[in-house]
């Protein structure tokens, strides 16, 4: 009897064990656990003082009360923000979170041979953020005040004026609107729009396709103009500049839902949580104002809604880019 009941314990001895093996080497999806357990790191694709660093930062400082842990912005700048998806993809860690335009998974494939990352499965959509408006910018001596008198002139001087804007989306859909009004324009190449605002305030260039947050304080100086916006409504921080399908041309509208993203071993429980707080945070009036005044609107999705937008503009683009011959660099 004794050793029939010795044997019954070695056995579930060897079961409770099997079962904790079993259980360790579950995906990570059924392990969420506590969160977060130290300092949670926001990787951010744009240099300080850029629309994305003021959205990160205005949301790191209200998340780190809701977590109890600290929050910090980790700026990394260049090359179509790979520099910054891959040092997520690296750290593959649950406490470190990418904060982005959609091109980093939407355009950026198209623009590059190689990654150091997989668009679609290194990058787990978490929610989005806050949407920032482009704005159609033109020198202050353009004597042009709307889309379609830039049209004009643009006929009556084919090839004479410059134009720049961010690599991607915005390069795309500036290039299908010179299609549909029949333009010829010089495209002048900038790592980011940022860098062309100084050439467009002496002349050096034309027109410029930039971030409303960027461009507001330098049109309310007078140090260039605004002819429209590229989202599909007016924004508050502008409502007197009307929207290019207002202007006559849908062409140039983009969505630009800046981000958050984890690594692919995020559990999905972890994404819908950090993506309930940031939806909680996205509509308190103090955020709304704060992120308003720079042309900004904070909206929120469950990580669901934010993957699908993803996927619709991931075609939208790639129809373009073949449209327009646009190859990858080796």
């Amino acid at each position: 009897m004794t050793q029939i009941r010795s044997v019954h314990v070695r056995r579930a001895r060897c079961f409770s064990i099997a079962i904790a093996l079993a259980v360790a080497a579950l995906p990570n999806s059924v392990q969420a656990g506590p969160w977060p357990e130290r300092t949670v790191h926001i990787i951010v694709a744009s240099s300080p003082g850029t629309s994305p660093d003021i959205v990160a930062r205005i949301f790191a400082e209200r998340l780190a009360g809701l977590w109890g842990k600290p929050v910090v912005i980790d700026n990394r700048s260049g090359a179509d923000g790979i520099l910054a998806a891959q040092a997520l993809v690296q750290g593959n860690d649950s406490h470190s979170l990418l904060l982005a335009f959609p091109g980093i998974v939407t355009v950026v494939p198209l623009l590059h041979d190689s990654l150091p990352y997989d668009p679609v499965n290194d990058l787990v959509p978490i929610t989005s953020v806050a949407y920032d408006s482009l704005s159609i910018a033109v020198t202050p001596s353009l004597p042009v005040a709307t889309l379609d008198g830039l049209v004009r002139l643009a006929k009556s001087r084919p090839g004479s004026l410059n134009w720049a804007s961010a690599p991607g989306a915005p390069y795309l859909t500036f290039l299908e609107f010179q299609r549909r009004a029949g333009l010829a324009m010089t495209y002048v190449s900038y790592g980011s729009s940022a860098q062309a605002l100084p050439d467009l305030m002496v002349d050096q260039i034309q027109l410029a396709i930039t971030p409303l947050a960027s461009a507001l304080a330098l049109a309310h100086a007078g140090r260039i103009k605004l002819l429209a916006v590229t989202a599909p409504e007016r924004n508050p921080a502008a409502p007197d500049l009307m929207t290019a399908v207002e202007a006559g041309h849908p062409e140039l509208t983009v969505e630009a839902p800046l981000g958050l993203f984890g690594s692919k071993m995020m559990p999905t429980e972890l994404r819908e949580r950090i993506a309930a707080d940031v939806t909680s945070l996205a509509s308190d009036p103090a955020i709304v104002r704060r992120l308003g005044d720079l042309g900004l609107v904070p909206r929120a999705s469950t990580p669901a809604e934010y993957a699908a937008k993803l996927a619709a503009q991931r075609v939208q683009w790639a129809t373009l880019a073949r449209r327009y011959g646009v190859r990858p660099q080796p």
